[in-house]
């Protein structure tokens, strides 16, 4: 038993450098994307930057059902529109999550993202009816506004981080939770138990 064991861990770390190195190729042509030192990733990230990403050192980025199974078989995705602007910073983990950056999502550092949140900065369309489809569609209404996550803060799974939040120094944000606007939240989560 403690064989096949050893022998697990070993594959799994050949399959981390694997994908670490595959990863660094993925980065370095695809646009402005500076990483720094000992950036780890298990699986294989979805990248599209028309904009600029900064991953800040010892970061640890999971994108694949073998690295981090409570993802339910998401992948880790970087959407960087023209003009848009993704900072991680250091010792930071990110757990089969979606990213997605009109403006700016600015991730600080020794920050948790669990498995299967989104993040984004934009409301993809415009939020007038008038201006969303027909003859007067016009995406230049679309509204986007930074995205700020401090230091130390855990996002638990499935949570939603949307355009305009900002979120304090050491917050929980738990799983399954909505965060809309700009909040300075020190704790923040579903209900758990309703009471009649």
């Amino acid at each position: 038993m403690s064989l096949y064991i050893g022998l697990h861990r070993r594959i799994g770390k050949t399959r981390e450098k694997l994908c670490t190195m595959k990863a660094k190729a993925l980065f370095y042509t695809h646009g402005d994307i500076k990483v720094g030192k000992n950036c780890v990733v298990r699986g294989n990230v979805y990248i599209s930057n028309c904009g600029k990403i900064k991953i800040g050192d010892n970061v640890r980025i999971n994108s694949a059902n073998w690295a981090n199974p409570i993802g339910g078989g998401e992948r880790t995705n970087f959407q960087i529109m023209a003009g848009g602007l993704l900072t991680i910073g250091d010792y930071t983990g990110i757990s089969n999550c979606s990213i997605t950056a009109a403006n700016s999502v600015k991730i600080g550092n020794n920050v948790l993202i669990g498995a299967g949140v989104k993040i984004y900065d934009t409301d993809f369309h415009p939020l007038e009816a008038v201006y969303r489809y027909g003859i007067e569609k016009d995406n230049s209404k679309i509204r986007a506004n930074p995205v700020v996550i401090e230091d130390g803060v855990f996002v638990g799974g499935g949570s939603y981080i949307l355009k305009g939040s900002h979120i304090g120094r050491n917050s929980i944000i738990g799983a399954g939770s909505v965060v809309a606007g700009g909040y300075r939240i020190m704790r923040f989560g579903p209900v758990t138990q309703l009471v009649l």
